[in-house]
This record gives C-alpha cells, structure tokens and sequence, in this order.
C-alpha cells in the first residue's frame, strides 16, 4: 500500500515537472512575436529623426507602428482553425516560423534603404501576424494538458512572456541605439531556439487528439505527461474524463461550426472576453508600448529615456510574475478589480500632473519623480488584470468544441480595438487632445472597465473546464432548477 502511494506521489511531482516544463516551452513561442510590439517605441526616434535621409513622415510612422495591430487580427483568426486543424504543436510551431520572416525583412530593410520602407511593412505585418497567432494556442494547449490547480498559473505565462519579449527588446534599444538593423537579426535567435524545442520536447495535446479520434496518440501523450512507460489507474480515469468531456461536445461535430457558436454556452463568453478586450485597448494598455520613448517624452522624464521605458517594461515583467503565482489563489475578479482601479488612479495622477506642467503650476524639475513612478505604477496594475486576462480566461471560458476558433476570434477583436487606438494617437495628441486630455480619457476607460469587471466578469479560479462551460450555458441551468423544483415538490407531496 505505501509503495503504492509513493508511486503515485511521484507519479503527481513528475506531472507536474512536466507541465511545467512544457509551459516554459510553448510560451517562449510568444516571446518573440512581443518584441515586435515593442520595436517601434526603440525604432521610431531614429526612423523620424530629420537627419537620417530615409527618413518616415509622420502618416509613415503612424503606419509603422499600428500595421502590427492590424496585421494580428488575421493571427489571432486564423490562429483557431490552425489549432483545431493541424494540432497546438503545429500552431505553436507556425508562429516562430512567420515571426522569424517578419524579423528576417525588417533586417533586410536595414541594409536596402531604398525599398526601405515598403520592407518594413512587410516585416512589421508578417511580425504582426505572428503576435496574432501566439495569442491562444500555448494558452489553450496549457489550458487542456495541466490540473485545475495549476491552470490558473499556466494560462498567465503568455502574458509573462509577452512583458518579458518587451523588456528584451527595450534592453536592446538601450544598447544598440539607433541601430535596430542589429536589434532586428538579434530578434531571430528566439524563433529558431522555439522551433528546436516544441519539435523536440512538446507532445500533443491529449484533448485535441481524442477530438480528432486519434485515441492511442492521446493514450501515449497522457504518459508522456504522467512521465510514465504505461497507463496507471489515475491516467485512465483522466482518459476516461477527456473522452466523455469531448463525445458531450462532439454531438452536431459534423454540422457547420459557426451555428454552435450561436449558442449561450458561446456567445455568452464571446460578448464577455471582447467587451473586456475593448476595455483592454481603450484604457491606452498597448498604446503605451508602441510610443513608450514619445509618451516618457511628452511627460517630461529627466533620465534616459531608453533607460525609463526598460524600467516601465520591467515593472509589467515583475507583476506578470506575481500574476501566475497570485492567480490560482486568488482568483482573476480581484485581481482584475484591483488592476482597474490602480489604473485609474495612475491616469488620473499623471493627467494632473502634465497640466500643472504645462499651466507653470508646478515646474518641470519639482516632483520630477512622479511621472516616472506613476507610469511605471500604471503598467504595474495594468498587468495585474487588464493587460493579462482578457488572454487569459480566453483560454479557459469557450467549450473544447470552437475553443480554438471562439477564442482567434475574440482575440483578433482586442487586435482591432489596438490597431485604432495606436494609429490614432499621433492624430489625438498632436492634433485634437494633447497628453492631459488622452491621460483622463485612458482614465475614464478604466473606471468603466473597472465597473464592467465588478458586475459581469466571473470567476474561474478552481473550476475544471466542464464546470466553466456548464456556468455559461443558460438551457442546462434551466433544466436544473426545473429539476430541483420538481424535486421540492415531490418532497412536500410525500
């Protein structure tokens, strides 16, 4: 009996080794595609300084920047179908390959100025691409191979990844000032160490499989998970589950996929996660990050500024952290609450602070340190909730069923809201707001996204995936009051 019960304990501490393992890997897939979205806050002062013969114009820029928001919603579409199609493996692997190009033309628009910004396009839409692709599969495949213990701090490491991809790219700016043909070809080590170790070391999702009727793969990747040579009890209850789990969610499978999401069990968590993608972009998460140096700029920071944006991206970095260890036991309503309201306080704070600036209240070199520690204040609770669980619980919410699909899509809608939010804001603040203004618009969208989290957003923190899609599905919660009821009524008859 006890050598019994220590197989099976190391069988568990193994599985979870594994798990972990397997999480480091597929979420370095998002690493790269990050540091695109952070390319052009360390690009930009070089490509619009006047100096410089090749030169972008100001609608140039605006294009350079935002075309990777565009660019992502086609990613993150077709991001489903790959994954549903061809496997997680299969989808993790296509975005290093589509990032490695991106970052392959960027570095030849270096060298070939005189195509230079036609390649930089290009580069900044296959890079964008790739960002929209990395934006579910490593979350669903952690999602579908980990406990429900530990899922909560699974599906976070993509955003972890995502802050620290900026961090890489900011440090390299740093560096390599004005040489981002360098930082470009450093860019594309990442991809082909990821390519490497998901063909190497990563099995294919079990869920998946069974899905696709491939019954002996899953039974061989459960072990693979397990760390095991053969199939214990515990793995084949689990086996058990995933096939009973998926047969509820193939009824129909053949009948065409958008009718299901029609649904409540679908378009309930749909409106849900792009409301709150919507809330994301609006309250100036990604904006901040594409024009990190011309926003430490417009707020009068006194240190390098190279030096200020890696310390803002090394605040998100440190507070993705805390989110995958605080997630699982706190839940993700807390912590989205508390990410609104901290993000409201710090647009507030810095919107007052730029127009007592500017009306000579106060002067640039008093509280010198406040437009820093607010910024950096500002990203620290953005990364809390707003910035990591749209992604997040997007992983969690949709039925296995259009999983993958359901969540492309929803993502692909955080996309868009990003693209017109980072193409507007050259217009909103040199020509219609200013800084003060777009600081309490940023603020307004908090507050309101912060009342959107406290009365619709559920809570996920210890359910199992089942138990997610059993709370989003209106007609089985009918069925059981009615059944309860008639329950009551039988009692009272007796």
């Amino acid at each position: 009996m006890d050598s019994e019960k220590q197989q099976r304990d190391y069988t568990n501490r193994k599985s979870t080794f594994v798990q972990i393992v397997l999480g480091l890997i597929v979420n370095f897939s998002s690493l790269s595609p990050s540091m695109s979205l952070g390319f052009s806050a360390v690009a930009l002062p070089y490509l619009l300084d006047t100096s410089n013969p090749h030169h972008l114009t100001e609608g140039e820029a605006s294009w350079f920047a935002s075309v990777t928001s565009i660019a992502a919603p086609f990613g993150c579409f077709l991001s489903g179908p790959i994954s549903d199609k061809f496997g997680r493996k299969s989808a993790i692997i296509c975005i290093n390959v589509f990032c490695f190009l991106g970052w392959i033309f960027i570095t030849i628009a270096y060298y070939i100025q005189d195509y230079q910004y036609l390649l930089l396009l290009i580069g900044r839409f296959l890079t964008g691409f790739s960002a929209g692709l990395s934006s579910m599969p490593a979350a669903v495949y952690m999602a579908e191979i980990s406990t429900s213990k530990l899922r909560g701090m699974f599906i976070t490491w993509n955003a972890l990844c995502f802050s620290l991809g900026v961090v890489i790219i900011y440090i390299l700016g740093w560096i390599m000032t004005n040489n981002w043909g360098m930082i470009a070809i450093s860019s594309t080590v990442f991809p082909c160490a990821c390519m490497v170790m998901v063909m190497v070391y990563v099995v294919e999702s079990p869920s998946w499989l069974i899905a696709n009727n491939r019954l002996e793969e899953a039974k061989a990747s459960i072990c693979k998970l397990y760390d095991a040579k053969e199939h214990t009890l515990e793995m084949h209850e689990e086996y058990e589950t995933l096939i009973n789990s998926t047969n509820t969610t193939k009824t129909g499978r053949n009948q065409f996929q958008w009718r299901f999401l029609l649904e409540p069990v679908c378009y309930r968590p749909f409106i849900l996660m792009s409301t709150f993608f919507l809330f994301q972009q609006l309250s100036g998460t990604f904006v901040i990050v594409f024009y990190a140096i011309d926003i430490v700029n417009e707020v009068k920071i006194t240190i390098d500024p190279y030096c200020a944006i890696v310390l803002i991206a090394t605040t998100r970095t440190v507070a993705s952290g805390i989110v995958s260890m605080m997630s699982k036991r706190i839940g993700r309503r807390p912590l989205s609450l508390a990410s609104g309201i901290g993000m409201t306080i710090c647009m507030v704070v810095l919107a007052v602070y730029t127009i007592c600036i500017k009306k000579r209240i106060i002067m640039d070199d008093q509280f010198d340190w406040l437009p820093l520690t607010f910024l950096m204040a500002y990203y620290f609770t953005a990364t809390l909730g707003f910035l990591t669980m749209p992604f997040a619980m997007s992983a969690e919410v949709f039925p296995s069923k259009v999983r993958g699909l359901a969540t492309g899509m929803v993502t692909s809608i955080g996309y868009i809201c990003s693209f017109v939010m980072v193409k507007l804001y050259p217009d909103m603040l040199h020509y219609k707001l200013g800084i003060f203004p777009l600081f309490l618009f940023y603020a307004a969208m908090s507050a309101a996204g912060t009342v959107f989290v406290a009365l619709r957003l559920p809570e996920t923190k210890g359910k199992t995936l089942s138990e997610i899609e059993e709370n989003f599905n209106v007609n089985n919660n009918k069925k059981a009051i009615t059944i309860e009821l008639e329950s009551v009524s039988l009692n009272k008859t007796l």
